[in-house]
Protein backbone atom coordinates (compact mmCIF):
# COMPACT_ATOMS: atom_id res chain seq x y z
CA UNK A 1 0.00 0.00 0.00
CA UNK A 2 1.10 3.27 -1.10
CA UNK A 3 1.80 6.01 1.88
CA UNK A 4 0.28 8.95 -0.04
CA UNK A 5 0.95 11.59 3.15
CA UNK A 6 4.61 11.77 2.05
CA UNK A 7 5.47 15.35 0.67
CA UNK A 8 7.73 16.55 -1.38
CA UNK A 9 10.58 19.18 0.13
CA UNK A 10 12.07 21.32 -2.36
CA UNK A 11 14.54 24.22 -1.44
CA UNK A 12 14.21 26.93 -4.47
CA UNK A 13 17.44 28.82 -5.64
CA UNK A 14 19.37 25.65 -7.81
CA UNK A 15 20.49 25.23 -11.35
CA UNK A 16 19.95 21.91 -12.48
CA UNK A 17 23.13 20.71 -14.23
CA UNK A 18 24.96 17.78 -15.04
CA UNK A 19 23.11 14.59 -17.02
CA UNK A 20 19.85 12.33 -16.66
CA UNK A 21 18.90 9.06 -18.40
CA UNK A 22 15.32 8.55 -19.77
CA UNK A 23 13.52 5.70 -18.82
CA UNK A 24 11.07 3.62 -21.10
CA UNK A 25 7.46 4.93 -22.26
CA UNK A 26 5.44 5.06 -19.71
CA UNK A 27 2.12 4.98 -21.92
CA UNK A 28 4.00 2.74 -24.57
CA UNK A 29 4.70 0.29 -22.10
CA UNK A 30 0.88 0.01 -21.08
CA UNK A 31 -0.63 -0.62 -24.01
CA UNK A 32 2.29 -2.95 -25.20
CA UNK A 33 1.38 -4.80 -22.16
CA UNK A 34 -2.39 -4.79 -23.42
CA UNK A 35 -1.16 -6.30 -26.35
CA UNK A 36 0.78 -8.97 -24.83
CA UNK A 37 -1.97 -10.41 -23.47
CA UNK A 38 -2.99 -11.65 -27.39
CA UNK A 39 -0.19 -13.85 -27.33
CA UNK A 40 -0.82 -17.41 -27.66
CA UNK A 41 -0.67 -18.96 -24.77
CA UNK A 42 2.84 -20.94 -25.45
CA UNK A 43 4.44 -17.82 -26.10
CA UNK A 44 6.57 -15.60 -24.13
CA UNK A 45 6.32 -11.52 -24.73
CA UNK A 46 9.82 -9.88 -23.17
CA UNK A 47 9.51 -6.25 -23.20
CA UNK A 48 12.61 -4.35 -22.13
CA UNK A 49 12.76 -0.87 -21.27
CA UNK A 50 10.21 -0.91 -19.00
CA UNK A 51 10.20 1.64 -16.33
CA UNK A 52 9.52 0.61 -12.71
CA UNK A 53 6.77 2.69 -11.60
CA UNK A 54 3.37 1.96 -9.96
CA UNK A 55 1.31 1.83 -12.56
CA UNK A 56 3.33 -1.36 -14.52
CA UNK A 57 2.60 -2.73 -11.37
CA UNK A 58 -1.31 -2.04 -11.33
CA UNK A 59 -1.06 -3.18 -15.14
CA UNK A 60 0.84 -6.33 -14.27
CA UNK A 61 -1.99 -7.59 -11.33
CA UNK A 62 -4.75 -6.54 -14.41
CA UNK A 63 -2.55 -9.13 -16.44
CA UNK A 64 -2.70 -11.63 -14.01
CA UNK A 65 -6.21 -11.36 -13.23
CA UNK A 66 -6.79 -12.42 -17.12
CA UNK A 67 -4.35 -15.69 -16.57
CA UNK A 68 -1.57 -14.33 -17.96
CA UNK A 69 1.84 -15.27 -15.80
CA UNK A 70 3.56 -11.81 -15.34
CA UNK A 71 7.09 -11.44 -13.90
CA UNK A 72 9.46 -8.20 -13.42
CA UNK A 73 13.30 -7.68 -12.89
CA UNK A 74 15.91 -5.56 -14.26
CA UNK A 75 13.49 -3.55 -16.80
CA UNK A 76 13.07 -6.47 -18.26
CA UNK A 77 8.96 -7.60 -17.90
CA UNK A 78 8.17 -11.38 -19.37
CA UNK A 79 4.45 -12.31 -20.17
CA UNK A 80 3.33 -15.94 -20.45
CA UNK A 81 0.32 -18.08 -20.25
CA UNK A 82 -3.09 -18.54 -21.43
CA UNK A 83 -5.91 -15.32 -21.77
CA UNK A 84 -8.58 -17.56 -19.98
CA UNK A 85 -10.75 -14.52 -17.78
CA UNK A 86 -13.40 -12.12 -19.42
CA UNK A 87 -13.73 -9.89 -16.15
CA UNK A 88 -11.81 -7.51 -14.53
CA UNK A 89 -11.21 -6.34 -10.71
CA UNK A 90 -13.50 -2.80 -10.70
CA UNK A 91 -11.12 -1.55 -7.98
CA UNK A 92 -7.66 -2.19 -10.01
CA UNK A 93 -9.38 -0.61 -13.11
CA UNK A 94 -10.47 2.11 -10.80
CA UNK A 95 -6.93 3.30 -10.40
CA UNK A 96 -5.49 3.38 -13.94
CA UNK A 97 -6.06 4.46 -17.80
CA UNK A 98 -4.71 2.08 -18.91
CA UNK A 99 -7.54 -0.72 -17.73
CA UNK A 100 -9.34 0.27 -20.82
CA UNK A 101 -7.06 -1.46 -23.45
CA UNK A 102 -8.45 -4.77 -22.20
CA UNK A 103 -11.82 -3.82 -23.51
CA UNK A 104 -9.93 -4.80 -27.00
CA UNK A 105 -8.34 -7.55 -25.66
CA UNK A 106 -10.97 -9.02 -24.36
CA UNK A 107 -12.91 -8.44 -27.17
CA UNK A 108 -10.52 -10.02 -29.53
CA UNK A 109 -9.73 -13.05 -27.47
CA UNK A 110 -12.30 -13.81 -25.80
CA UNK A 111 -15.22 -12.18 -27.62
CA UNK A 112 -16.43 -10.85 -23.94
CA UNK A 113 -15.44 -8.29 -21.79
CA UNK A 114 -16.66 -7.17 -17.97
CA UNK A 115 -14.30 -4.39 -16.76
CA UNK A 116 -15.08 -0.68 -14.43
CA UNK A 117 -14.58 2.51 -16.10
CA UNK A 118 -10.96 3.63 -16.29
CA UNK A 119 -9.39 5.54 -13.20
CA UNK A 120 -5.80 7.93 -13.90
CA UNK A 121 -5.11 11.25 -13.33
CA UNK A 122 -8.04 13.86 -12.23
CA UNK A 123 -7.33 15.94 -15.46
CA UNK A 124 -11.42 16.68 -16.34
CA UNK A 125 -13.98 14.47 -18.55
CA UNK A 126 -11.96 11.83 -20.32
CA UNK A 127 -14.84 9.19 -21.76
CA UNK A 128 -14.83 6.29 -23.72
CA UNK A 129 -17.52 6.90 -26.09
CA UNK A 130 -15.05 7.27 -29.17
CA UNK A 131 -13.75 3.64 -28.04
CA UNK A 132 -17.38 2.51 -27.10
CA UNK A 133 -18.38 3.82 -30.56
CA UNK A 134 -16.12 2.14 -32.96
CA UNK A 135 -16.04 -1.25 -31.06
CA UNK A 136 -19.76 -1.57 -31.93
CA UNK A 137 -19.06 -0.88 -34.75
CA UNK A 138 -17.14 -4.16 -35.31
CA UNK A 139 -20.12 -5.93 -33.84
CA UNK A 140 -19.73 -5.44 -30.10
CA UNK A 141 -22.84 -5.47 -27.92
CA UNK A 142 -22.38 -3.74 -24.49
CA UNK A 143 -24.28 -1.99 -21.74
CA UNK A 144 -22.69 0.07 -19.38
CA UNK A 145 -24.26 0.36 -15.80
CA UNK A 146 -22.96 1.34 -12.57
CA UNK A 147 -19.64 2.26 -14.14
CA UNK A 148 -19.11 -0.96 -15.65
CA UNK A 149 -18.64 -1.68 -19.23
CA UNK A 150 -19.74 -5.40 -20.34
CA UNK A 151 -19.31 -6.33 -24.02
CA UNK A 152 -20.06 -9.61 -26.10
CA UNK A 153 -19.74 -10.42 -29.69
CA UNK A 154 -20.75 -13.87 -29.81
CA UNK A 155 -19.78 -14.34 -33.44
CA UNK A 156 -16.74 -12.32 -32.82
CA UNK A 157 -15.83 -9.04 -34.04
CA UNK A 158 -15.70 -7.64 -38.35
CA UNK A 159 -12.96 -5.46 -39.41
CA UNK A 160 -14.35 -2.23 -40.63
CA UNK A 161 -13.87 1.15 -42.07
CA UNK A 162 -13.96 3.55 -39.12
CA UNK A 163 -13.53 7.30 -38.54
CA UNK A 164 -12.42 8.77 -35.37
CA UNK A 165 -14.65 12.18 -34.34
CA UNK A 166 -11.58 13.23 -32.46
CA UNK A 167 -7.47 11.41 -33.09
CA UNK A 168 -7.72 9.62 -29.89
CA UNK A 169 -4.46 7.97 -28.70
CA UNK A 170 -6.96 5.53 -25.88
CA UNK A 171 -9.42 4.82 -28.51
CA UNK A 172 -7.24 4.63 -31.49
CA UNK A 173 -5.34 1.56 -29.61
CA UNK A 174 -8.23 -0.04 -28.19
CA UNK A 175 -9.36 -0.51 -31.55
CA UNK A 176 -6.14 -1.95 -33.13
CA UNK A 177 -6.11 -4.73 -30.14
CA UNK A 178 -9.93 -5.39 -31.12
CA UNK A 179 -8.72 -5.73 -34.82
CA UNK A 180 -5.52 -7.39 -34.71
CA UNK A 181 -7.85 -10.84 -33.80
CA UNK A 182 -10.97 -9.50 -35.80
CA UNK A 183 -11.70 -11.04 -38.88
CA UNK A 184 -10.69 -9.02 -41.68
CA UNK A 185 -9.45 -5.63 -42.59
CA UNK A 186 -9.88 -2.70 -40.59
CA UNK A 187 -9.24 0.71 -41.62
CA UNK A 188 -8.92 3.48 -38.66
CA UNK A 189 -9.07 7.17 -40.22
CA UNK A 190 -8.66 10.29 -38.67
CA UNK A 191 -6.49 8.48 -36.14
CA UNK A 192 -3.62 9.27 -33.28
CA UNK A 193 -0.46 9.71 -34.89
CA UNK A 194 1.60 9.23 -31.28
CA UNK A 195 4.98 7.70 -31.03
CA UNK A 196 3.44 5.07 -28.87
CA UNK A 197 1.27 4.50 -31.05
CA UNK A 198 4.07 3.44 -33.62
CA UNK A 199 5.62 1.05 -30.94
CA UNK A 200 2.88 -0.88 -30.54
CA UNK A 201 2.09 -1.26 -33.85
CA UNK A 202 5.35 -2.63 -33.96
CA UNK A 203 5.29 -5.16 -31.27
CA UNK A 204 1.67 -6.32 -33.25
CA UNK A 205 3.98 -7.51 -35.72
CA UNK A 206 6.36 -9.20 -34.09
CA UNK A 207 3.33 -10.90 -32.87
CA UNK A 208 2.13 -11.84 -36.60
CA UNK A 209 -0.37 -9.19 -37.12
CA UNK A 210 0.07 -7.00 -40.50
CA UNK A 211 -0.53 -3.33 -39.88
CA UNK A 212 0.63 -0.59 -42.27
CA UNK A 213 -0.06 3.34 -41.93
CA UNK A 214 1.30 3.49 -37.66
CA UNK A 215 2.10 7.14 -37.49
CA UNK A 216 0.17 8.22 -40.24
CA UNK A 217 -3.86 9.47 -39.64
CA UNK A 218 -4.81 6.27 -41.54
CA UNK A 219 -3.98 2.54 -39.88
CA UNK A 220 -4.62 -0.66 -41.95
CA UNK A 221 -4.74 -3.76 -39.31
CA UNK A 222 -5.32 -7.27 -40.82
CA UNK A 223 -6.67 -9.54 -38.39
CA UNK A 224 -4.76 -12.96 -37.79
CA UNK A 225 -4.43 -15.78 -34.84
CA UNK A 226 -1.25 -15.60 -32.95
CA UNK A 227 2.19 -16.44 -33.88
CA UNK A 228 3.70 -19.41 -31.75
CA UNK A 229 6.98 -18.00 -31.07
CA UNK A 230 8.54 -15.85 -28.60
CA UNK A 231 8.77 -12.42 -29.08
CA UNK A 232 10.97 -9.95 -27.78
CA UNK A 233 10.59 -5.77 -28.23
CA UNK A 234 12.38 -3.31 -26.09
CA UNK A 235 9.76 -0.26 -25.51
CA UNK A 236 10.68 3.45 -26.89
CA UNK A 237 12.12 6.29 -24.56
CA UNK A 238 9.39 8.14 -22.96
CA UNK A 239 9.11 11.66 -24.75
CA UNK A 240 7.03 12.62 -21.40
CA UNK A 241 10.04 12.38 -19.17
CA UNK A 242 12.71 13.55 -21.78
CA UNK A 243 9.89 16.80 -22.38
CA UNK A 244 9.77 17.17 -18.48
CA UNK A 245 13.46 17.47 -17.91
CA UNK A 246 14.21 19.49 -20.80
CA UNK A 247 11.58 22.36 -19.41
CA UNK A 248 13.32 21.83 -16.21
CA UNK A 249 16.52 22.48 -16.72
CA UNK A 250 14.89 25.50 -19.25
CA UNK A 251 12.86 26.77 -16.24
CA UNK A 252 15.88 26.90 -13.58
CA UNK A 253 17.95 28.58 -15.91
CA UNK A 254 20.24 25.16 -16.22
CA UNK A 255 23.18 23.08 -18.55
CA UNK A 256 21.93 19.32 -18.17
CA UNK A 257 22.50 16.81 -21.02
CA UNK A 258 19.44 14.43 -21.02
CA UNK A 259 20.79 10.59 -22.17
CA UNK A 260 18.83 7.67 -23.70
CA UNK A 261 16.14 9.89 -25.15
CA UNK A 262 14.69 10.36 -28.79
CA UNK A 263 14.70 13.89 -29.97
CA UNK A 264 13.00 14.17 -32.81
CA UNK A 265 9.71 13.02 -30.61
CA UNK A 266 10.06 16.10 -28.87
CA UNK A 267 10.82 18.30 -32.13
CA UNK A 268 7.69 20.55 -31.20
CA UNK A 269 8.85 21.23 -27.91
CA UNK A 270 11.92 22.00 -28.51
CA UNK A 271 11.31 24.47 -30.80
CA UNK A 272 9.03 26.17 -28.38
CA UNK A 273 11.59 26.25 -26.04
CA UNK A 274 13.89 27.14 -28.54
CA UNK A 275 12.11 30.39 -29.46
CA UNK A 276 11.65 31.23 -25.43
CA UNK A 277 15.32 31.80 -25.62
CA UNK A 278 16.52 28.45 -25.04
CA UNK A 279 19.88 26.75 -26.42
CA UNK A 280 19.41 23.22 -27.57
CA UNK A 281 21.17 20.85 -29.84
CA UNK A 282 20.88 17.07 -30.05
CA UNK A 283 21.94 13.93 -31.92
CA UNK A 284 20.41 10.70 -32.28
CA UNK A 285 19.52 9.59 -28.33
CA UNK A 286 21.11 12.64 -26.04
CA UNK A 287 19.73 16.20 -25.89
CA UNK A 288 22.00 19.60 -24.42
CA UNK A 289 19.81 22.00 -22.86
CA UNK A 290 21.06 25.52 -21.72
CA UNK A 291 19.08 28.51 -19.90
CA UNK A 292 20.22 31.69 -18.98
CA UNK A 293 17.34 31.91 -17.13
CA UNK A 294 15.81 34.83 -19.27
CA UNK A 295 13.14 33.59 -21.39
CA UNK A 296 10.64 34.96 -23.85
CA UNK A 297 7.15 35.06 -23.41
CA UNK A 298 5.36 32.17 -24.89
CA UNK A 299 2.30 31.53 -26.95
CA UNK A 300 1.40 27.65 -27.23
CA UNK A 301 -1.25 25.77 -28.11
CA UNK A 302 -0.83 21.82 -27.16
CA UNK A 303 -2.32 19.32 -29.13
CA UNK A 304 -2.37 15.31 -30.28
CA UNK A 305 0.78 14.86 -31.82
CA UNK A 306 2.94 16.14 -33.64
CA UNK A 307 2.20 19.22 -31.28
CA UNK A 308 3.30 19.77 -28.01
CA UNK A 309 1.97 17.42 -25.82
CA UNK A 310 -0.67 18.35 -23.17
CA UNK A 311 0.94 16.83 -20.55
CA UNK A 312 3.68 19.35 -20.54
CA UNK A 313 1.25 22.29 -20.53
CA UNK A 314 1.24 22.61 -16.64
CA UNK A 315 5.61 22.74 -17.24
CA UNK A 316 4.88 25.58 -19.47
CA UNK A 317 3.08 27.66 -17.44
CA UNK A 318 5.57 27.19 -14.80
CA UNK A 319 8.39 28.31 -17.44
CA UNK A 320 6.27 30.98 -18.71
CA UNK A 321 6.29 32.67 -14.88
CA UNK A 322 9.49 33.36 -15.72
CA UNK A 323 9.05 35.27 -19.03
CA UNK A 324 9.40 38.82 -19.81
CA UNK A 325 5.96 39.81 -20.21
CA UNK A 326 2.74 38.24 -21.11
CA UNK A 327 2.47 34.47 -22.26
CA UNK A 328 -0.84 32.23 -23.55
CA UNK A 329 -0.86 28.48 -23.14
CA UNK A 330 -4.20 26.55 -24.77
CA UNK A 331 -4.91 23.03 -24.45
CA UNK A 332 -6.98 21.86 -27.03
CA UNK A 333 -6.62 17.94 -25.93
CA UNK A 334 -7.38 18.39 -22.06
CA UNK A 335 -8.83 21.95 -21.45
CA UNK A 336 -9.79 20.85 -17.77
CA UNK A 337 -5.92 20.19 -17.09
CA UNK A 338 -5.78 23.80 -14.85
CA UNK A 339 -5.96 22.10 -11.53
CA UNK A 340 -2.48 23.43 -10.28
CA UNK A 341 -3.06 26.93 -11.32
CA UNK A 342 -4.76 28.04 -7.36
CA UNK A 343 -1.72 26.47 -5.59
CA UNK A 344 0.91 28.51 -8.52
CA UNK A 345 -1.29 31.44 -7.36
CA UNK A 346 -0.60 30.65 -3.74
CA UNK A 347 3.23 31.62 -4.86
CA UNK A 348 2.57 34.49 -5.96
CA UNK A 349 2.25 33.47 -9.79
CA UNK A 350 -0.42 35.73 -11.83
CA UNK A 351 -2.01 33.03 -14.03
CA UNK A 352 -5.58 33.94 -15.55
CA UNK A 353 -7.43 30.75 -16.48
CA UNK A 354 -10.50 31.14 -19.14
CA UNK A 355 -11.93 28.23 -20.81
CA UNK A 356 -8.97 25.55 -22.27
CA UNK A 357 -6.48 29.06 -22.10
CA UNK A 358 -4.56 30.19 -19.70
CA UNK A 359 -2.65 33.68 -19.39
CA UNK A 360 0.61 34.50 -17.51
CA UNK A 361 2.28 37.30 -16.83
CA UNK A 362 5.81 36.91 -15.70
CA UNK A 363 6.96 37.61 -12.08
CA UNK A 364 10.61 38.43 -10.55
CA UNK A 365 9.85 35.80 -7.82
CA UNK A 366 7.95 32.92 -6.74
CA UNK A 367 7.63 32.13 -2.56
CA UNK A 368 7.59 28.57 -1.55
CA UNK A 369 4.29 27.53 0.50
CA UNK A 370 2.64 24.14 0.89
CA UNK A 371 0.48 22.95 -2.17
CA UNK A 372 -1.55 19.94 -3.50
CA UNK A 373 -0.07 17.97 -6.47
CA UNK A 374 -3.69 16.26 -8.08
CA UNK A 375 -2.15 14.39 -10.75
CA UNK A 376 1.41 13.07 -12.42
CA UNK A 377 1.57 16.61 -14.32
CA UNK A 378 0.64 19.02 -11.82
CA UNK A 379 2.73 17.53 -8.75
CA UNK A 380 5.84 17.89 -11.56
CA UNK A 381 5.24 21.44 -12.09
CA UNK A 382 4.62 22.49 -8.46
CA UNK A 383 7.83 20.85 -7.59
CA UNK A 384 9.54 22.63 -10.73
CA UNK A 385 7.90 25.65 -9.48
CA UNK A 386 9.33 25.45 -5.70
CA UNK A 387 13.02 24.64 -7.50
CA UNK A 388 13.15 28.58 -8.41
CA UNK A 389 10.42 29.99 -5.48
CA UNK A 390 12.26 31.75 -2.56
CA UNK A 391 12.23 29.45 0.13
CA UNK A 392 11.39 26.25 0.74
CA UNK A 393 7.93 24.62 -1.50
CA UNK A 394 6.11 21.27 0.36
CA UNK A 395 3.97 19.60 -2.22
CA UNK A 396 1.83 16.87 -1.58
CA UNK A 397 1.60 14.05 -4.27
CA UNK A 398 4.41 11.42 -4.21
CA UNK A 399 2.36 9.10 -5.04
CA UNK A 400 1.13 10.54 -8.50
CA UNK A 401 4.76 11.23 -9.05
CA UNK A 402 5.72 7.20 -8.98
CA UNK A 403 2.59 6.83 -10.92
CA UNK A 404 4.42 8.05 -13.93
CA UNK A 405 8.49 8.46 -13.23
CA UNK A 406 10.91 6.15 -11.64
CA UNK A 407 13.25 8.07 -9.04
CA UNK A 408 12.50 11.28 -10.34
CA UNK A 409 13.12 12.70 -7.28
CA UNK A 410 16.62 10.74 -7.38
CA UNK A 411 17.12 12.54 -10.69
CA UNK A 412 16.90 16.13 -9.65
CA UNK A 413 19.16 15.31 -6.79
CA UNK A 414 21.78 14.00 -9.41
CA UNK A 415 20.94 17.19 -10.81
CA UNK A 416 21.94 19.49 -8.13
CA UNK A 417 18.05 20.29 -6.95
CA UNK A 418 18.07 20.52 -2.93
CA UNK A 419 14.52 18.20 -2.61
CA UNK A 420 13.62 15.45 -0.13
CA UNK A 421 10.79 13.59 0.36
CA UNK A 422 9.21 12.84 4.10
Amino acid sequence: MQNDNRHIFVRGGKRLSGEVYIEGSKNSTLVCMAAAALADKDTTVTLNNVPDISDVGVMADLLRALGKTVTYEDETLKISGELKYAELPRELCGSIRGSTYFLGVMMAGLNHAYLGLPGGDRIGDRPIDIHLDNLEMMGMKYKLEGGVVEGTAPNGLKGMDLFLRFPSVGATCNIILAASRAKGKTTISNCAKEPEIVDLANLLTKMGVKITGAGSDKITIYGSAPVKQDVVHDVISDRIETGVFLTAVAITGGDAVIKNCIPTHNNPLIQTLTRAGVFIEYNDNEIHVVSTGVISALKVTTMPYPGVATDLQPLLTVLAIKADGESSITDLVFPERFSYIYELSKMGAKVEHNGNTVKIKGVKKLDGSKLVGSDIRAATALICAGLIADGTTEVEGMHHIERGYKNFVEKLKGLGAEIMVK
